[in-house]
């Protein structure tokens, strides 16, 4: 909400999001009768990534081991380990997908 998370980690689509895409956020998008739109913004990078309970490879992102934490911290998660617990019990591991970084947020009001 406060417009820090500027970036998200996802598995590949069907359709890429590409840069200059129009991106839409929002909050508990899956349930309904919670859903709340955040606000839109643009895409401006996309980078394959990959994740391994050792570390990150991403294109362009030199993330030594003293920085995973921090890694972990602007995807939204606590730090490293809760990253890879979700990643591991969400899409196993080693995971594959996609960086994706947006420009600021428009909001919706």
């Amino acid at each position: 909400m406060s417009g820090a998370k500027r970036r998200t980690i996802r598995a590949p689509r069907k359709i890429p999001i590409k840069v200059g895409d129009r991106l839409y956020m929002w909050w508990k998008s899956r349930s309904p009768k919670e859903k709340e739109k955040l606000g839109e913004s643009t895409c401006i990078r996309i980078a394959p990534i990959t994740i391994t309970e050792l570390g990150v490879s991403c294109e362009d992102i030199g993330v030594k081991c003293h920085c995973l934490d921090l890694f972990a911290k602007c995807d939204g998660f606590n730090n490293w380990q809760e990253l890879i617990e979700f990643f591991e019990k969400t899409h196993g591991l080693p995971f594959t997908g996609v960086l994706i970084e947006w420009d600021s947020i428009k909001s919706p009001f």
